[in-house]
């Protein structure tokens, strides 16, 4: 019988993979999507507190690579080990 590589596989894998992927997509489009909304607050008009501060855009991105990280980690376990 073949052993699989990796010790979470098969179609369980293959959703944390899809997560992954989708938190990449989101890391690599935050900053331009959150300067967009400031564009467009600023030159339309927002209500306050509309667009939130680089701050906590900042927090979100970090949680998020923080995400991506223990993905990886899981992802990257042996199955002999």
């Amino acid at each position: 019988m073949n052993e699989p590589t990796y010790k979470i596989h098969g179609a369980k894998r293959r959703q944390l993979k899809k997560e992954l992927g989708e938190l990449k997509r989101y890391i690599k489009n935050f900053w331009y999507y959150h300067q967009l909304d400031k564009d467009m607050a600023s030159f339309y008009g927002g209500k306050d507190g509309y667009t939130m501060s680089d701050d906590e855009a900042q927090k979100i991105v970090d949680k998020a690579k923080k995400q991506i990280e223990q993905l990886e980690n899981r992802l990257s376990v042996l199955y002999g080990v």
